[in-house]
């Protein structure tokens, strides 16, 4: 019993002195445990860099969606993405796996995802790629993997190696999913960041695992817009003041963008793969799916300009500026809750059109084989017009 009170009681010190500042909350679900076999692979990502964008890439053998950091103009580091092959990867950062922690400049993360979605197809080949690269390596993350043939893996990566988790071994996941935050099940149990957003998170993706909702939309809407702590039990949604602290809830003020990847089954087109984005804060933006496709295309909103400005990130940031409008000492520590309660609904009411209208176009694909590239760029057009429209009339007016 004493040991318990004192594993709360270190988690929330950690908590409460912001230990951990900059993080990810991150899952992989096998299709054994989704409503229609298809294996998914989330992330929740928060970073200083604050905004995010999407690249095009055909520099490899594979073709390539990926997200990057703006100021990154090479696009070197690739954060997440999936490519031509229905391969899909994305990481978050563990800070208890090496012995001695990296700097932030010297880690390879980015540039090791940018490329295994050029070179790889399957897990084996992300696996044969770790192997050959020079030891020691300059990682510390947990990979989290997805491929075509319905493979669904952790790779918790440190300067020596990695150690694998397989979701569809009942052994090591025997509900089918893995959650990461910001530490690694192989490393120093006396060490890591992200205890209270994994508490958080395994709630609610067992809660859904339950009534066999582990779909998208319940990530992108139940966990990456989340309005409970995970140690604490706080829960903003019955908060009577008009201020609260906000650190260590899944979202965060330093989150600067989600995405869910939805693979396909084995035999089905790689692709139909599908990434579900919410580019910017998830407090202030949408999700919205997108598809490797033949114009190499995003919907404008998506897309960012010479200055690597994207609309829908700045839409969120203003969205977000407003729900911490304190601007002197640790104000980003706190958020306007009446606010967020009145615009977190409407979010949810825009996105619920556009997961209907993404739904039906989805059925008719998976009948049919394989994506309608005029389609696809009917329903880019309709983003456009229909998001641009309710942001206007919603929010960027007010």
């Amino acid at each position: 019993m004493k040991k318990n009170i004192l594993v709360v009681f270190t988690l929330f010190i950690m908590a409460v002195s912001g230990v951990y500042s900059f993080a990810c909350t991150t899952a992989v679900i096998s299709g054994k445990a989704t409503p229609d076999g298809r294996p998914l692979l989330y992330k929740n990502r928060d970073t200083p860099s604050l905004h995010s964008r999407l690249i095009y890439s055909d520099k490899g053998k594979y073709t390539f969606i990926g997200m990057v950091n703006p100021n990154d103009i090479e696009n070197k580091q690739v954060l997440n993405g999936h490519n031509s092959a229905g391969f899909a990867i994305m990481n978050s950062d563990s800070y208890n796996i090496n012995s001695v922690e990296l700097k932030e400049d010297d880690r390879q993360d980015g540039e090791i995802m940018r490329l295994a979605l050029e070179t790889c197809a399957t897990l084996k080949d992300f696996e044969n790629l770790l192997n050959s690269l020079p030891k020691p390596l300059k990682l510390s993350s947990n990979f989290g993997v997805i491929d075509a043939n319905g493979g669904a893996a952790y790779y918790e990566t440190g300067i020596n190696g990695f150690v694998k988790f397989d979701a569809n071994n009942p052994q090591t996941a025997p509900f089918g999913y893995i959650i990461r935050t910001n530490y690694s099940f192989s490393g120093d149990v006396s060490k890591g960041k992200g205890y209270s957003r994994y508490l958080q998170a395994q709630e609610l993706i067992y809660n859904g695992s339950l009534s066999n909702s582990l779909t998208p939309k319940y990530f992108m809407q139940n966990i990456s817009r989340s309005l409970v702590h995970g140690l604490t039990k706080t829960d903003l949604n019955q908060y009577k003041e008009t201020y609260a602290a906000f650190r260590d809830f899944i979202p965060r003020y330093y989150t600067a963008s989600s995405v869910i990847f939805q693979g396909v089954k084995p035999g089905e087109s790689p692709s139909l793969t599908t990434a579900w984005t919410v580019l910017g804060s998830t407090l202030g933006s949408v999700t919205i799916p997108i598809w490797i496709n033949g114009k190499k295309s995003f919907p404008k909103i998506l897309t960012a300009d010479s200055k690597q400005n994207t609309p829908m990130d700045q839409w969120a940031t203003q969205i977000k500026n407003k729900l911490f409008p304190i601007e002197r000492g640790e104000g980003n520590d706190y958020i306007q809750v009446p606010l967020l309660l009145s615009v977190t609904p409407q979010l949810i009411s825009i996105e619920n059109s556009i997961f209907d209208k993404s739904s039906e176009i989805l059925t008719q694909w998976y009948e049919k084989g394989k994506p309608n590239e005029q389609a696809l760029q009917e329903f880019y057009s309709w983003i456009d017009s229909y998001v641009t429209l309710e942001y206007k009339n919603r929010f960027l007016n007010n």
